[in-house]
């Protein structure tokens, strides 16, 4: 695995009620860093951070990432 010095790390948290977004915003912002190639959806069951299939199935995060 990489190695990367405090400096370089960021950690970022997004807060906020059930279904107003804060996956798709998570997308969005990895894709816009050019973290990811594409830009997955909640409702495709396409996201980077909900892989568990309960969460595709739910549509809903269930895991802290």
């Amino acid at each position: 695995m990489k190695q990367y010095g405090l400096e370089n790390i960021r950690n970022v948290a997004l807060l906020s009620h059930c279904g107003a977004g804060k996956t798709s915003l998570a997308e969005a912002v990895m894709y816009a860093a050019g973290a990811t190639n594409r830009l997955g959806k909640v409702d495709d069951g396409a996201t980077v951070s909900d892989h568990d299939p309960d969460e595709i199935k739910r549509k809903i995060s269930l895991n802290l990432n």
